[in-house]
Formats: structure tokens, C-alpha cells, sequence
């Protein structure tokens, strides 16, 4: 048993070695290539975080949640699919002491589309008093479709780096031998700090008495970085 190790380490060691050989004894030439794409995110989440603190005692959790999910139907919010609880298993530990009196408090995730849906919100829930409202997270929905149609790009990219600098020595890139993807944190799973809101405030229609709220956000960027090695022929 001894002896088929020994030999079966030595068979792995050598086909290793004989790999590493032939593909260094050819020529070659490492290059990177770079894509990228600019989208406009469409999953927004707002967290909103309720306390009767804010009310100073006046009005329970309940009655803020109760006037909130009006306010948000009102302004064309799903709240039963849209309109979810932030940790449920902490829900109503979160307790704030003054003196005496104990606040409760509540947080919540709401999604939304687009930027002007984002407004409605902040400002229709502003008017009821609830101002603890803050955006934690953008994304786009295709963005790992988008992701693979950039990889593509970024590959021939690489490509055609590799070819201005063969070309003027006549001689062609062949096969790629290696493909590294640099795989980075997407910024569009970013968090409020890195979202970016590049205007905010009321846009006038035609008719004056009909005020609409406007948001909008800096477009996502989506990248993909590959470095590549390919035969030279």
C-alpha cells in the first residue's frame, strides 16, 4: 500500500510538473480587461424606525404603525407585500429609558421602484410626523444578467489589448490559458453611506396645484475586471 502511494504521489507530482511545463514553454502575454455599465436602481429599502419617544409618550407603537399604513396606501404603497418588519426576532426588545417612562420602538423595511416612489414616502410620512426615515440599500434587478453581459465585454476588451500588442510583431493571439474574474462588492448593494441622492424636493406640473414630490438617485454602477493569459501564435 506504501508503494502505490509512493507511486501515485509521484504520477501527480510529475503529469503537475509536465502541465506547468508546457504551459510556460510557450509564449504567452498576461493582459486585464475592464467593462462597465451605468443603471438606474429599481429596489429601493427604506428602513423607518418607529418610537414613541418621538411623540414623547403621546402616541404607542401600534398608533404610529396604524397611521403610517394608511399614509402609505394612501400614496400607493402594497403594504402587505411591500411593508415588512425589520428582525422580527427583536421586535419590540428596542426600548429607550427616560427617567421613568419606557419608549418602545419598531423598525421596518419598505421597498419601492423608483425615485419618485421613494419621495412620496419620505415626504408623505414626514406630514404625519414620523421623520426617523433613512434609505438603507439599492440594487437592480437584472443586475446579474447585466453582470454576465459585461463579462463578455471585459473579455474582449482584454482581447483586443492583446492584439495591439501583437499585431505589429505578425503574430496572432491564440487560446487563453487562464481567466481570472476579480469578483468586487457591487455598489449597488451598498449601504445608506454610499448611496448617493443627487437631487430632492417638489416638481411643478403644468397646473400649479398639482405639487409632486421628486427624488433622484446617482445610477449604479455594474463592472467586471478579468485578467487573462493567452498563447501567443
Amino acid at each position: 500500500m506504501k508503494h502505490l502511494f509512493f507511486a501515485l504521489l509521484a504520477f501527480i507530482t510529475i503529469n503537475s510538473f509536465s502541465q506547468t511545463k508546457i504551459s510556460t514553454d510557450k509564449p504567452f502575454i498576461d493582459v486585464s480587461g475592464l467593462a462597465d455599465t451605468l443603471v438606474v436602481p429599481n429596489k429601493i429599502w427604506i428602513n423607518v424606525l418607529l418610537s414613541e419617544k418621538d411623540s414623547k409618550g403621546k402616541k404607542s407603537v401600534e398608533d404610529l404603525e396604524n397611521e403610517m399604513i394608511l399614509k402609505l396606501k394612501e400614496i400607493g404603497i402594497n403594504t402587505e407585500k411591500d411593508v415588512s418588519v425589520n428582525d422580527m426576532s427583536s421586535n419590540f426588545k428596542n426600548y429607550i429609558f427616560k427617567q421613568n417612562d419606557i419608549f418602545k420602538s419598531k423598525s421596518y423595511f419598505i421597498l419601492v421602484k423608483n425615485a419618485s416612489e421613494t419621495a412620496k414616502v419620505f415626504i408623505g410620512l414626514e406630514k404625519i410626523g414620523i421623520s426617523n426615515v433613512r434609505i438603507d440599500k439599492i440594487e437592480h434587478t437584472d443586475e446579474r444578467k447585466i453582470k454576465l453581459l459585461i463579462n463578455g465585454k471585459a473579455i474582449l476588451n482584454a482581447k483586443k489589448t492583446a492584439e495591439s500588442f501583437t499585431k505589429p510583431l505578425n503574430q496572432k493571439v491564440g487560446t487563453a490559458l487562464q481567466i481570472t474574474n476579480n469578483e468586487s462588492i457591487s455598489p449597488s448593494r451598498a449601504m445608506m453611506n454610499e448611496v448617493v441622492v443627487v437631487g430632492y424636493g417638489k416638481s411643478k406640473s403644468s397646473n400649479d396645484n398639482n405639487i409632486e414630490p421628486s427624488v433622484e438617485f446617482e445610477k449604479i454602477k455594474i463592472s467586471s475586471f478579468v485578467q487573462v493569459r493567452f498563447l501567443i501564435e
